[in-house]
């Protein structure tokens, strides 16, 4: 009975966490440098990776910066037909 909650709670933190985007949890870090990857295969054989990297800055003034680019390579089964987006995103957050 006990290795079932354990599962159940494991298994529940694990849903959560794969729920939020790298953006969420790349929130609040410490300033630095971060990245992530992720994969996943579809029924039909297409491969998707994405790979987020997030730079968190705080200026003189205490205010943070996060620059997070993500680059999103989908492969679908067969030759040559590879695509790659690159999107990046800054966030501002002021000191209050």
């Amino acid at each position: 009975m006990r290795n079932l909650a354990a599962i159940a709670a494991l298994s529940a933190l694990t849903i959560s966490l794969g729920a939020c985007t790298p953006e969420q949890r790349m929130s609040h870090k410490t300033p630095g440098s971060y990245t992530s990857t992720e994969t996943s295969t579809d029924d039909s054989g297409t491969t998707t990776v994405k790979e987020s990297t997030t730079v968190v800055t705080i200026d003189e003034n205490g205010n943070r910066r996060e620059a997070v680019t993500s680059n999103v390579t989908s492969d679908p089964k067969g030759l040559m037909n590879k695509t790659t987006t690159r999107k990046t995103k800054h966030i501002n957050q002021n000191k209050k």
